[in-house]
């Protein structure tokens, strides 16, 4: 397997765990740029013998890969200022943005982007994370894929358009799947119930949903037509309109999809 060397713009939550990731992988990280200076010399600490940069000259640093682990707004404007050798790479980890934004890069870019939501406090064990990639030449492919399969058991050939459904359904199955347990939690400290009694029942909704398909795993009042029960619950928190139309929206859409 060949080793890369590969450079950050970004010190994050994503480049947290991608640089360490990557160098217990036998890459090596020679820098790291970030508009925050602290969270790039935190992350720096935790790596072999890594530079922090203010600036976006990359040129020096003879790097194979440079990695934009950076928000979406940010990636409008990085582009602009950013210098990097003739033959690096240069790929995004978005996965709402096209490859082309950065395609002034001539014929080295890409993107790599982990199915995942990312905390630098919660280990994640990127060799069950899907990584999906795109590629500007079959040079780019042959890198991104390498990389890509010294930290993951999955790498996904994706075009934009793929990867932009899979980042909106991502939204569904992680932002919004998050969102209903706020609620839930809300729900129980108005009785001072512990959240962690739901654990268990949240483990076992996710694994059922993708062996018997959602589809099939559906339960739940709606889904049988307990207007009675719906109509309690609908009782229990009609002095919150917000969560009661909630309520009442996502009883519909499982029985309209049932």
């Amino acid at each position: 397997m060949k080793y890369f060397r590969i450079g950050f713009a970004g010190s994050g939550n994503l480049a947290w765990h991608l640089a360490q990731d990557l160098e217990k992988a036998g890459h090596f990280i020679p820098v790291i740029y970030s508009r925050n200076t602290d969270n790039a010399f935190l992350l720096a600490s935790q790596l072999y013998d890594t530079q922090v940069t203010e600036e976006l000259d990359f040129s020096p640093y003879n790097l194979d890969l440079l990695i934009l682990a950076i928000s979406d707004d940010e990636l409008d404007h990085i582009t602009d200022d950013l210098i990097a050798g003739e033959d690096t790479i240069v790929v995004h980890t978005s996965g709402g943005r096209s490859m082309e934004i950065l395609q002034n890069l001539e014929e080295n870019y890409g993107v790599i982007y982990p199915i995942q939501t990312f905390t630098k406090e919660k280990a994640i064990d990127l060799t069950e994370v899907p990584f999906c990639i795109e590629a500007s030449s079959t040079r780019v492919h042959e890198v991104l894929f390498s990389v890509g399969k010294s930290l993951s058991n999955k790498v996904v050939v994706m075009d934009s358009d793929q990867r932009k459904v899979i980042h909106l359904a991502a939204v569904f199955a992680n932002n919004f799947s998050n969102h209903m347990l706020f609620w839930a939690k809300t729900l129980l400290d108005s009785e001072g119930l512990d959240f962690n009694l739901l654990k268990p029942l949240a483990k076992e909704t996710i694994e059922k949903a993708f062996y018997l398909t959602p589809e099939l795993a559906q339960t739940g009042p709606a889904r049988r037509g307990d207007f009675k029960t719906m109509k309690t619950h609908i009782a229990q928190i009609e002095a919150n309109p917000e969560l009661t139309d909630l309520y009442e929206r996502l009883s519909k859409s499982v029985q309209f999809n049932s």
